[in-house]
């Protein structure tokens, strides 16, 4: 039998050998089998061919959980383009700058969605714009249903291979700017094998998408991951802990892969009381560090297998899970998956010995391509074959990977990251904004809130409201400060660089010297 090594190969293969078998289950109850996907994403394949779209163009897509994003993953390997995965909370701004970097010739978008697109230059001046879930569309797009209803599906464009670059998502650098991170077909359907095989998921599994299959753990998860191994998917649009609860009921879920934040909510006693989840029997936890006192909830008070996993999008994704069954030492996650590589590098640049903290460093065929247009960004991050994750951690006397801390600045809000100098540069757009920063405060359902201190000039009256509303118009939901604080100066370092540490210990403290002005 061929081992699928790219990804339309893996949905090509699961409908031959699995075509009855249903792949996806929909928030109405609706069954769809491994065959039925494929056919539509085969016609999808064939209309964006039809329609001009060369191998390797960058074609975009805005769309939250569905079988549309679903078919428009697999269509774009057998179309041999590469699909730009944008996170369906970004705003016009956001998306508009994605477009301008990927050069994309070609957008999918939700009807819902619709509105955050329309009047980005970068579409108007596209020659191909597809609305899905929704007959009646502006001018100058098609509607998605209807137009590959008159397309004829294609099996696999010539040319193609499993080194070729199959996805890109954008993640927000340290410099504020989006980095588009390329993946290659053959890492990503590893990376999926490795992980599905730890994990000891199969075809009688039952996954629930509570994440977004925009981002790389919800694509390798819910979508990847179970595809190789013939599972069914139940698709969540988005997340909301009572519907996530009764889809476990009513729909017999056995698999959930979340971020901390997803649990908590989920578990919370008012949530979960009287409900039945006795199909549950795993769920991964990643994105952040589990408090032991929800692990310990899961396991004691409702039986459930709980394992960490540990990743990044630059390995697509996942670099290490613990065994379901193991020996798992708490703050642990996990053993590196077979064939990944990990070293740790002390702050003296040498090999850093058993238990002694250090930057994670990685090899493995499964790492990116690089960043898109961005040569010296990803000279930075791949030196000699090894991936600097930026994340200080260590490992134990088994090789299991200990996450100390995240890379130096970044937020995990709700189990998304954001980097503050891209909030910072937003907040900086406001008139009388002397200096900003931004900086991550715990919290025990969201992981972590953003909390932003501005300096503001003393000739300029400006207030909280006025920042956050900016914020509002400008970033994602996730990416906006929950708070601000005015203060007269920032604490530096001798190098004139602001203190970060210094002003979370001025959150901390009961006694700030800055006030809101």
């Amino acid at each position: 039998m061929n081992v699928p090594m790219r990804v339309d190969d893996v949905f090509r293969s699961a409908a031959r050998e699995a075509g009855d078998a249903v792949q996806l289950l929909l928030a109405d109850g609706t069954e769809i089998t491994y065959a039925q996907t494929y056919e539509r994403a085969a016609r999808l394949a064939g209309a964006l061919v039809s329609a001009g779209v060369r191998k390797d163009d960058r074609v975009a897509g805005l769309m939250r959980n569905s079988r549309e994003i679903v078919e428009f993953y697999i269509a774009c390997g057998l179309a041999g383009v590469i699909g730009v995965a944008i996170n369906a909370m970004s705003t016009e701004r956001e998306v508009d700058r994605i477009l301008a970097d990927c050069g994309a010739s070609a957008i999918m978008v939700e009807a819902r969605l619709l509105e955050r697109v329309v009047s980005c230059p970068q579409v108007a001046g596209m020659g191909l714009r597809i609305v899905t879930r929704q007959e009646r569309v502006p001018l100058g797009w098609e509607a998605y249903d209807a137009w590959i209803a008159r397309s004829k599906p294609i099996e696999r464009r010539d040319g193609t291979s499993p080194d070729d670059p199959a996805m890109m998502i954008y993640s927000s650098g340290t410099t504020g700017a989006p980095k588009g991170i390329l993946l290659r077909h053959s890492a990503l359907v590893l990376n999926a094998r490795m992980t599905s095989g730890v994990l000891g998921t199969g075809s009688t599994d039952r996954y629930l998408a509570i994440l977004p299959m925009f981002s790389s753990f919800g694509h390798a998860f819910d979508f990847l991951q179970a595809g190789l191994v013939r599972a069914s998917t139940v698709i969540m649009e988005q997340f909301d802990e009572r519907v996530a609860v009764d889809c476990v009921e009513r729909l017999r879920v056995t698999f959930i892969a979340g971020v901390p934040t997803m649990f908590a909510r989920m578990f919370d006693p008012a949530n979960i009381a009287g409900r039945d989840i006795s199909s549950l029997r795993l769920i991964d936890v990643g994105g952040g560090p589990v408090a032991p006192r929800l692990k310990q909830l899961l396991h004691d008070d409702y039986g459930l297998e709980v394992v960490e996993s540990y990743g990044l999008t630059e390995i697509s994704p996942v670099a290490s899970v613990q065994p379901p069954g193991g020996d798992n030492a708490i703050g642990s996650c996990g053993a590196p998956l077979p064939g990944i590589e990990v070293r740790v590098i002390a702050l003296d640049g040498t090999p850093a010995s058993t238990g002694e903290a250090g930057e994670l460093q990685f090899r493995s065929p499964t790492l990116m391509i690089g960043y898109w247009n961005q040569p010296e960004a990803t000279a930075a991050a791949l030196r000699d074959g090894w991936l600097r994750s930026g994340d200080v951690g260590k490992l134990d006397e088994r090789g299991h990977i200990h996450i100390l801390d995240r890379t130096k600045d970044m937020i995990i809000s709700n189990g998304f990251n954001v980097y503050p100098k891209e909030v910072e540069n937003v907040i900086a757009e406001l008139p009388g904004v002397q200096s900003v920063a931004v900086v991550g405060v715990p919290h025990e359902i969201s992981g972590e809130l953003i909390h932003a201190f501005v300096v503001a000039s003393p000739d300029v009256r400006l207030n909280e409201e006025e920042v956050l509303r900016h914020c509002t118009r400008a970033l994602a939901s996730f990416k906006r400060p929950k708070r601000v604080t005015f203060v007269d100066a920032m604490p530096l370092t001798g190098s004139g660089k602001i203190r970060r540490v210094a002003l979370r210990e001025l959150l901390a403290s009961e006694h700030m010297s800055g006030k809101k002005k």
